[in-house]
């Protein structure tokens, strides 16, 4: 039996274990408990039978004292036989007492009476040699020594009673010390070991409970242990941490497949809007050639900005279709809402124009930073864009608004002049796989991510509709705080 194995923070076992030693340690306390109450109860029987052999042993002392005052007062023919007759008592009492008296006092208290007794039968003999004493044959000094051993014999034996009725009494306490304190303080032990180790298995399902929750709104946090004991509730810890790692990898893999579903969805505009540059370099090129020989120098110099301008035109809708689709770690860093906005509509601007839906921005000067990761928060809004763009069809508007509000939070707007959500879609449209679209044209997995993105990043969303008016989605994003920051850090 090992009982730390309960006790100690950190040990190995389950649950199940920890209770067939909890029953195995319980069968074992109760086993000694009824020993030690068994050998406490036959200890003090032993004790009562010696009190109960010392009392007659005291009792024939006093009979003796009793018959030597008659022998010399002469009150009794028959008291010189009768106090023989208890010498002898006394003597079987000497030997059945002698072998159940074990403590170190009593035994010294018992060769002090054993001493007394000798000198006493000693000095009766001489004192009483016939068994019939007379007044004549007691000479006074040897009835003043056999009253003085006689009273030390009393006083012995008077002792010797107290010591074991002391004993009886101690063995009482003894015996209630074991029936009433010992099992409370076992009681009490239990039920602390009882309580911790229910406790420790209910905050460990409670942070169990919590990161379900977190999970269930769409943050993937690891749950914290410090429990090393690999019982039950400690395996399913650490397997719904294995699961929140897998998911919020599925999670990023979603969220650049969405990305490349995106850009799907804008290519033809992406192709319209390098194709414009590309024409005009070539328009340019060819004049020049032709031309060439006729031109003044500074009408070749004019030619060939120009061109440079188209390159570099083409080559930043390259970069930011390369910037977006590339799929990179998570990176949060301070960063303007506004250069986030324009970074995303310059990807799908032109696209929107092809479909004659006309992109307004209202975003507000010297917005306070946000801490994000750029390439998400591009996702949050390309989303909502296109599916603003999808719900509008073809001829339309589109409002990006972006604004500090009152309570820390950095406000984006996303509106649209659509044919608007129904309100009992209102409640449903962040559920996963949930869709208003016909079927084969969603996998309802946009807003999902969008919300998921949102709540990672701190903030939260909200969506208002009119039937036939469209749609608003508001982004809400913490602001950013440098002292916050320098906190986080320094912990």
């Amino acid at each position: 039996m090992h009982i730390p194995l309960l006790f100690e923070k950190g040990t190995k076992g389950t649950i199940r274990q920890r209770l067939i030693q909890l029953n195995a340690i319980s069968i074992v306390l109760i086993i000694a408990l009824v020993s030690i109450y068994s050998y406490q109860l036959i200890s003090l029987e032993k004790k009562l039978v010696t009190m109960e052999l010392v009392d007659d042993l005291f009792k024939n002392i006093l009979e003796v004292r009793q018959y030597e005052k008659n022998i010399m007062l002469q009150l009794d023919e028959d008291s010189a036989a009768n106090a023989r007759k208890s010498l002898d008592e006394i003597a079987s009492n000497r030997s059945e007492v002698a072998p159940n008296i074990k403590s170190a006092a009593g035994k010294e208290l018992f060769q002090s009476l054993d001493h007394s007794f000798n000198e006493y039968k000693n000095i009766f003999d001489r004192w009483c040699p016939t068994e019939e004493c007379t007044i004549f044959n007691t000479q006074k000094h040897t009835s003043k020594l056999i009253r003085e051993q006689g009273q030390k014999m009393v006083d012995n034996a008077a002792e010797l009673v107290d010591l074991m009725r002391t004993n009886i009494s101690q063995g009482f306490k003894e015996i209630l010390f074991w029936l009433t304190f010992m099992p409370a303080l076992i009681f009490m032990g239990g039920v602390i070991l009882f309580f911790s180790q229910v406790k420790s298995i209910l905050d460990r399902l409670a942070a169990l409970k919590h990161g379900t929750e977190d999970l269930a709104a769409g943050e993937f946090k690891i749950i914290p242990t410090d429990d090393t004991s690999g019982d039950e509730v400690s395996g399913l810890i650490d397997h719904f941490n294995d699961m929140v790692e897998a998911l919020e990898q599925k999670q990023e893999q979603l969220i650049q497949s969405k990305k490349m579903a995106s850009i799907g969805t804008f290519s033809s505009g992406i192709a319209h809007e390098i194709n414009n540059p590309l024409n005009n370099i070539s328009l340019s090129t060819d004049t020049l050639i032709e031309d060439f020989d006729s031109m003044e120098e500074d009408e070749i110099k004019e030619i060939l900005d120009d061109i440079m301008g188209q390159t570099e035109r083409a080559s930043k809708i390259v970069r930011n279709l390369l910037d977006f689709s590339r799929a990179q770690s998570s990176e949060m860093e301070p960063l303007y809402i506004d250069y986030v906005l324009h970074k995303t509509t310059d990807l799908i601007e032109n696209e929107l124009r092809i479909h004659k839906i006309t992109l307004k921005k209202d975003i507000a000067d010297l917005l306070p930073r946000v801490n994000a990761d750029l390439q998400k928060l591009q996702q949050v809004f390309l989303n909502l864009i296109i599916n603003a763009e999808q719900a509008i069809g073809d001829h339309g508007t589109i409002t990006v608004q972006a604004r500090e509000t009152d309570n820390e939070y950095i406000r984006t707007d996303i509106s649209d002049t659509g044919p608007g959500i129904s309100q009992d879609h209102l409640d449903q449209i962040f559920d996963p796989f949930f869709t208003t679209k016909e079927a084969g044209k969603g996998t309802g997995l946009g807003l999902a991510i969008v919300y998921g993105i949102v709540k990672k990043h701190g903030g939260y969303i909200e969506v208002t509709s009119k039937l036939g008016e469209g749609t608003t989605f508001s982004v809400y994003l913490p602001r950013y705080s440098e002292d916050a920051d320098r906190e986080q850090i320094s912990e």
